[in-house]
């Protein structure tokens, strides 16, 4: 690490050394380790190290150049990049004058003028905010600095990268950083512009940006400053550029080369500009931007998208807007380490802009919780976070180690208090440290919940258990963050000088341990003489399973606790014995059986499931069996009982199996075998990694790697295989694309093959409007039926439901293999009735065909007032609309728009549906055809994911805009 350490630093840049934080990142350990290692090879902070090299730069000008003046003399320093002031000058100067034995009033030096600024400081700040200017930003930021300090005036600059990568945050530093360097005034202007706000008025952005005359169009009735006057001496920053028009671009052509430019209507009189020109455009600028207005921009800076920068930094976002939320809330944030896991990990479109918001999401949603149960921290569970951020934990096995090196704990976030990246290696004090308070907190809280003492020792041993091996583990892992040397300087000389002694004794009985038992140990027991001083008791929950299940570690760890009484006086409890145990087991591979894994499948997918498992995984366990159709379920019950008895290592099977007779074999065979056998239906490849994953960790037990099977986020805990769900009736769901087709005829033609045999088979006519509908459709069917198969004409490809497409339902064996797959499903034939697709709000919806109205604000008001007459909402509902339009309107096909308020102004609810005699502007890019406004109350969801979904379909909304009646319109909506 000294090596390394001294390596980066030989190669920094001479301008601006790294800082501690910045040496952390590039070698991917703590700050306070760096600044450790620094101090060991006596080597300078970089505030220090800057003086260092500035100096030599003057010594080696004055040693070429003896009578060179002041001005020359700052003048050279500029050119190499030294941002100095005067006042710096003046006492770097001075000092290299007085190592040289010279006096500092010597003759070349010029006096200062008077009402010369001073400036401080000679570390600028500007971009240190900026997650990454050391890592992946730092090309950039190099470049952005390198703009705004080029002589004169700067260079003009255009920003390159996708929506929410930092482009708006980069400008604003490159701004602070020139009034920092002294290039521009501290008062100089800042002048942002988003060329999309006006890009549909061509004229009005041109006036925003230039200004206008008097009468230079319709409507201006005086004089305007645009946004470029305003922005003399400073920067104008032009985001979403490419939204300006050729024209617009053209416009700028004289600003960018002369300094010049005219206001709208000005045909003679041409004003000057001194402004800095920033563009940012998320766009290809190869076909928005003409060529001509490029090459007049000398500086291109890309700014890379998040899933291209180092995890390291994302998780330094991450603590970033957790630390914001925490002081927002002015409440403490835990976030669990899987949440942690899926943020890291998930794909961000949005890049920086998208994950900050899914924070606030996320934490907006936890807060609710913590208000409510008036917890002691906002508790941010994996349950809380959005689907597609869930999906992150699929990831996890491609970036298994480098997540292990990041995180390996929960973080708490407190208010006011900014949690860097760089401080979460020290957290690993945070457990040995607390240990015994950790302990106590953990007993009130389950003591809290009722549990007894037997159940609270059984639990709180098993956490103790876990949560000292992953000490450990992190600490093999990654070193420990700082010496032996600084350890004691933390425990005490005495303790570390006691842990030597000691690990000798384990060493000569156990062999070889790892070196980061000395450091574990060191801690541990620092807290644990502490504790002993202050007359307080140890407990140790789980001794006796200790003792039992880690014979040979306890034996040595008493010897280990004899020799301390004898040479040291220190008499420890044998509760305390069970905890040196745990730390000398950590250090060992116990040779302890795993959860078996079986993976049973109609065909042979559940062997190419578990082969892809163990490929990613890089591991061989668990085993899979094929069962083929014509087989009898007995031959496969025998064939399962086999692979039980020889999966069983002790810790129980589980069994994932995708439908039928299968899901009642795990309680068959562990009646037969006394093994412990839990069932998991609808097995796929994700549920089958994690199965896999699971049951080869250390420690784990068969009820972990169903609880977190069952925690994935696309399965319900329904899932798993009960008494109550083999009970299900029977179902077929045959499906099409609207239901009323395919669908339809299936069902019919069932029933002419199949007769009397499909008594108490529910048969479901589904259809397919949007993929997101119908798996909801079937999970929740699935919830009240035992689905046998889905036919039809689209296949949905749900997990452990097969399918049998229109062309095999009329092969001659189409009705030997349904009978065969409602032979292996459930026994059960009881009926259900099917609740209606269509909500009631949708049903009894009020339809007006030619709506007759001006405008868009005509037509809200001709429905509020009707609706409040008739007592539907509260006075303050058109207003309310509005409000709510203002923000942005929901419109669908650029033909149907859905305006509503919040619910707190709706009595009853209801939906207005309008068809228009004539389209009416809606915004500047939307005609509209038909508004659907919504009444609609907290339980409305599911009205408004089914008029999206009408409307959405063109085929609908083309036989809604022809229909001639309500009633064949509303015919049309609700499929009748």
């Amino acid at each position: 690490m000294k090596n390394k350490l001294q390596d980066i630093i030989s190669l920094e840049s001479r301008k601006e050394p790294y800082t501690d934080m910045e040496l952390s990142e590039r070698m991917s350990v703590s700050r306070e380790y760096v600044t450790l290692l620094r101090k060991e090879l006596n080597i300078a902070d970089s505030r220090e190290r800057k003086k260092l090299y500035i100096c030599t730069e003057i010594q080696e000008i004055l040693n070429s150049q003896p009578t060179i003046s002041y001005r020359k003399l700052s003048q050279i320093m500029k050119e190499k990049g030294y941002g100095l002031s005067r006042y710096l000058l003046d006492k770097y100067l001075d000092e290299v004058r007085s190592s040289r034995g010279e006096d500092s009033r010597a003759e070349g030096r010029e006096i200062m003028p008077e009402g010369q600024p001073e400036r401080e400081s000679e570390t600028y700040q500007a971009f240190a905010n900026l997650v990454g200017s050391t890592g992946s930003l730092e090309v950039p930021i190099q470049q952005a600095k390198a703009a705004m300090i080029y002589p004169p005036n700067g260079l003009h600059c255009l920003i390159l990268g996708e929506t929410g990568v930092g482009k708006s945050e980069l400008a604003e530093a490159m701004y602070k950083f020139a009034v920092e360097t002294g290039r521009l005034k501290s008062d100089s202007p800042f002048i942002v512009f988003n060329c999309a706000d006006y890009a549909e008025n061509a004229q009005l952005l041109m006036s925003h940006l230039f200004g206008h005359v008097k009468g230079a169009y319709t409507g201006a009735v005086g004089e305007r400053k645009g946004l470029i006057e305003q922005a003399h001496g400073g920067v104008l920053f032009l985001d979403e550029v490419h939204r300006l028009t050729s024209e617009g671009q053209e416009m700028l052509f004289q600003l960018i080369d002369k300094g010049q430019f005219r206001r709208l209507g000005e045909s003679e009189f041409v004003r000057m500009a001194k402004v800095q020109l920033i563009a940012a455009t998320t766009e290809n600028t190869e076909t928005t931007l003409l060529a001509t207005f490029k090459r007049r921009i000398p500086m291109i800076i890309e700014l890379p998208s998040l899933n291209k920068r180092p995890l390291r930094e994302r998780l330094n976002l991450i603590t970033r807007f957790f630390g914001y939320e925490s002081t927002r809330m002015n409440a403490p944030i835990q976030v669990r380490l899987d949440v942690l896991k899926a943020l890291l990990l998930y794909d961000c479109l949005g890049n920086i802009g998208q994950l900050k918001s899914d924070i606030q999401v996320v934490c907006a949603k936890s807060f609710l919780t913590y208000v409510m149960d008036k917890d002691e921290y906002v508790k941010v569970e994996v349950a809380d976070l959005s689907i597609h951020v869930k999906k992150g934990l699929m990831k996890i096995t491609h970036k298994r180690q480098e997540m292990e090196a990041l995180i390996w704990q929960d973080f708490i976030f407190r208010p006011d208090r900014y949690l860097d990246a760089n401080e979460i290696d020290n957290d690993i004090y945070s457990f040995p440290k607390e240990f015994y308070s950790y302990i106590e907190k953990s007993y009130v809280t389950y003591k809290k919940q009722g549990l007894n003492t037997k159940e609270i020792n059984r639990i709180l041993g098993s956490e103790i258990e876990r949560k000292l091996q992953s000490v450990i583990k992190h600490v093999k892992d990654n070193g420990a963050p700082i010496s032996r040397e600084e350890i004691a300087k933390v425990v005490g000389a005495e303790i570390t000088a006691i842990v030597e002694e000691i690990l000798k004794i384990a060493e000569k009985r156990l062999g070889e341990l790892d070196t980061s038992i000395f450091y574990c140990l060191a801690i541990h027991l620092h807290a644990t003489f502490n504790r002993l001083d202050q007359g307080r008791e140890i407990v140790n929950p789980n001794l006796d399973e200790i003792k039992e299940k880690f014979r040979n570690e306890y034996v040595v760890a008493v010897e280990m606790v004899e020799y301390l009484k004898n040479q040291w006086s220190i008499d420890l409890p044998d509760d305390e014995v069970g905890y040196i145990t745990l730390y000398l087991q950590g250090n060992k591979k116990e040779n302890e059986g795993k959860v078996g894994v079986l993976v049973v499948t109609h065909g042979n997918a559940g062997a190419a499931m578990l082969e892809i498992s163990n490929k990613l995984l890089n591991v061989n366990h668990g085993q899979a069996l094929a069962m083929a159709l014509e087989e009898s379920p007995t031959d496969v019950l025998e064939q399962l009982i086999t692979l039980a008895e020889a999966a069983e290592e002790g810790k129980g099977v589980l069994l994932l199996v995708d439908m039928g007779s299968l899901l009642t074999f795990g309680e068959i065979i562990g009646e037969r075998t006394g093994i412990t056998i839990e069932t998991i239906e609808r097995v796929d490849t994700v549920m089958v990694i994690e199965g896999i994953r699971r049951s080869i960790l250390p420690g784990s037990k068969l009820s972990d790697v169903v609880s977190a099977i069952e925690n994935l986020n696309y399965i319900s805990k329904k899932g798993r295989v009960n008494r109550r769900i083999l009970k299900r009736p029977q179902a077929i769901i045959t499906i099409c694309l609207t239901g009323e087709g395919i669908a339809l005829h299936c069902s019919r033609y069932l029933k002419k093959i199949f007769g009397n045999q499909l008594i108490g088979i529910k048969l479901i006519n589904m259809g397919v409007i949007g993929k997101l509908d119908m798996y909801k459709q079937i999970q929740s069917l699935g919830n009240q039926y035992d689905i046998v198969a889905i036919i039809g004409s689209i296949d949905p490809q749900y997990p452990g439901i097969p399918y049998i497409s229109l062309d095999d339902l009329y092969h001659d064996n189409s009705k030997e293999r349904i009978l065969r797959l409602l032979e292996y499903s459930g026994d059960s034939r009881s009926s259900a009735v099917n609740s209606s697709l269509v909500p009631a709000v949708v049903r009894e919806a009020q339809i007006t065909l030619n709506l007759q109205s001006k405008n868009k604000q005509d037509v809200i008001k001709n429905i509020c007032d009707r609706l409040l007459k008739e007592g539907y909402v509260k006075k303050g509902y058109y207003e309310a609309v509005l409000k709510r339009e203002r923000m942005g309107s929901f419109i669908i096909n650029q033909e149907v728009v859905l305006p509503h308020a919040d619910s707190s102004y709706v009595n009853r609810p209801t939906v207005v549906i309008a068809k228009m005699a004539e389209p009416v502007l809606w915004d500047r890019n939307n005609k509209v055809s038909i508004v659907c406004l919504l009444a609609l109350d907290i339980h409305g969801k599911d009205g408004v994911r089914y008029l999206y979904n009408k409307f959405k379909d063109q085929n609908i909304l083309l036989k809604l805009k022809q229909s001639q009646s309500e009633q064949e319109f509303k015919g049309v909506l609700l499929n009748e």
